[in-house]
């Protein structure tokens, strides 16, 4: 499939993985020259009409979301029969990958992830879907910290009731995820979903599932008899409040857990910065046991004297009164309007808020939110607000940009190279240099080297081999050879003999110019054009002489044609004569006259 050109226009880069329905590849879409992700089913399933239809819910599903905190669908299509998706492509890990790698995240890490995906679901959950396999392998999260929640494979549009997700009695989702619900085979809503984000946030604060089994049947059955262990006792850090929440989500009975993603996302961001939850526990209702009567037993009352019974009454009068005036004056007192320090530098920020009353400032580090370096991007609470004195303000700033693992691609191909690095963010620059060993069109080398972290953004020089340098030659002297000759001796020096044409010269046949003058040097394999001589031009030349004496004259032209002279003219005259005489000759060369056989005058010509 690498290579792969899908529907014309998604090139596959690599293989990023399989799931139970789909491959997944990386591609780059060659219209907007950007990295996507396509998911293309597998070819087993293509025939089944069940799975097909899943596969294409999925599309519909995500189609109906545009939310940053779900990875986004761009394309849909079929090659050959099987259907793919062309999603968003996310650069980062998923959160099971980050919990084996790291483990137990960070109570207020976990509380982030939290934040975001019930965001996610909230807005899923209005368009009238439920995602119904929520788990952290289908929770990605960025190098910045930005949550994407993908994968709605098992999701279902709630404006289709006859479209079920399930096939042969078989309950989908992932088992130790499962809402207590799913795990009976029973229908749904969007209460499940908030039950197996519960089941997420307990592995990210403890780093392992809260209920495991030797076989699927038995963590099922957990679900729904078991309550999950205590958080805080396996780990004192973890907040109780944190660990509340958690449990709420997790309640048996949907009725127990929040009522919206919303309500969870709210619980998560204020409940867990300190402010008053009511304990889960107390929430419960709970059987009281009465005592067994006994018919031949009789109590007997105590009574208490009236001055004590007036004494306990003016006792529990000044104990409400001062309770009463206690609560007033921490519920409506010592509040205090919190500055909005969005976009100033933290130094300044933090100063604010502990000058409007505010000395609990937690600062968190956030990456790629923008071009503004040290700045608060976020606050909470939000600027404006109205709230007690003392409360913890959190702000989030801005490092910049995130790193970036950068591979090592010495050795690779130059367009794999770039399609790779310009996925992961990088500017892309190319030089190009001969080697000898390093074939045509593969990296050299790179800068900066590989293998590490560098910021994202930032550019990378590749080399690129233009293979070995060709080696220059002298180019020999071909004039008066013949075209064969010029030939031979051009091959000896690994030359070839280029354009032939024709010239008049002196000597037919041979070659009297060449394009490049002898001793240049030039690349082996270049070619050398010639031109070979077509023999001498004639002309008309006129002679003209006086005969000094009576006897015979006789007239010889030496010329290009004839170098030895050839004999044009023999007559007999008398003293006296006047000779005009019309020769064609091949300059340059001369006339000889001769008198009696004795040469007397020499007339060149030209």
């Amino acid at each position: 499939m690498i290579g792969h050109m899908l529907g014309n226009r998604y090139e596959i880069i690599a293989k990023l993985g399989s799931g139970g329905m789909a491959h997944v590849y990386r591609a780059r879409c060659t219209v907007l020259n950007r990295i996507v992700t396509v998911k293309v089913l597998r070819e087993e399933l293509a025939e089944d009409k069940d799975f097909v239809r899943r596969f294409q819910m999925e599309a519909q599903a995500v189609a109906l979301l545009s939310h940053p905190n779900i990875v986004s669908i761009y394309d849909v299509g079929d090659e050959n029969g099987l259907p793919y998706l062309v999603m968003e492509y996310v650069e980062g890990s998923n959160l099971k990958e980050i919990i084996r790698r790291q483990g137990a995240l960070a109570p207020s890490e976990a509380v982030n992830i939290g934040i975001q995906v019930c965001a996610a679901l909230d807005h899923a959950h209005s368009k009238g879907i439920i995602h119904r396999d929520i788990k952290p392998h289908n929770i990605l999260v960025t190098p910045g910290g930005r949550v994407k929640v993908t994968d709605f494979g098992l999701a279902r549009v709630l404006s289709v009731p006859s479209a079920t997700m399930t096939q042969s009695g078989t309950v989908m989702g992932s088992v130790h995820y499962f809402s207590p619900e799913q795990a009976q085979g029973e229908d749904v809503d969007h209460l499940s979903d908030l039950y197996s984000l519960g089941v997420v946030l307990y592995e990210a604060v403890s780093g392992h599932v809260p209920f495991q089994g030797d076989n699927p049947v038995s963590v099922a059955l957990k679900h729904l008899q078991e309550e999950p262990p205590s958080l805080n006792l396996e780990n004192p850090s973890i907040p109780q409040e944190l660990e509340q929440i958690v449990y709420k989500a997790m309640a048996k009975d949907p009725g127990l857990r929040f009522t919206s993603a919303r309500e969870m996302q709210k619980a998560l961001s204020e409940g867990y910065l300190g402010e008053s939850l009511e304990p889960l526990e107390e929430e419960k209702t709970r059987a009281i046991p009465i005592p067994e009567k006994r018919e031949n037993r009789v109590r007997e009352k105590r009574r208490m004297h009236p001055a004590a019974i007036a004494a306990l009454v003016i006792c529990g009068l000044f104990l409400l009164g001062g309770g009463l005036f206690a609560l007033s004056k921490w519920y409506f007192g010592g509040t205090s309007v919190v500055p909005n320090v969005v976009g100033i530098p933290q130094a300044e920020a933090v100063e604010q808020l502990k000058e409007a009353g505010f000395q609990k400032v937690e600062v968190n580090d956030v990456y790629d939110q923008g071009t503004q370096n040290e700045v608060v991007v976020k606050q909470d609470p939000v600027g404006g607000m109205k709230v007690k004195k003392g409360r913890n303000v959190r702000i989030w700033v801005n490092k910049g940009q995130s790193d970036v693992w950068l591979p090592d691609f010495t050795g690779v191909q130059e367009r794999e190279a770039k399609l790779a690095l310009e996925g992961r963010g990088f500017i892309v620059k190319v030089t190009k240099e001969n080697h000898e060993s390093v074939p045509t069109g593969y990296v050299i080398r790179q800068f900066p080297e590989g293998d590490k972290n560098q910021p994202k953004g930032s550019e990378v020089t590749l080399v690129v081999s233009k293979g070995p340098l060709e080696k220059e030659v002298f180019v020999p002297s071909l004039r008066g050879l013949t075209v064969d000759q010029a030939k031979a001796a051009l091959g000896t020096v690994e030359l070839a003999l280029g354009e032939v044409k024709e010239e008049p010269g002196e000597k037919k046949g041979v070659i009297i110019k060449q394009s490049v003058d002898p001793g240049t040097a030039v690349k082996k394999g270049q070619a050398i054009n010639v031109v070979v001589s077509s023999g001498p031009k004639a002309v008309v030349q006129t002679l003209k002489f006086n005969v000094q004496d009576e006897g015979e004259v006789k007239i010889v032209v030496v010329d290009a044609k004839d170098p030895e002279g050839r004999e044009v003219y023999e007559q007999e005259h008398q003293k006296g004569d006047n000779v005009v005489k019309d020769f064609e000759v091949y300059p340059p060369g001369k006339f000889i006259i001769y008198f009696k056989d004795q040469p007397i005058e020499n007339i060149p010509f030209k």
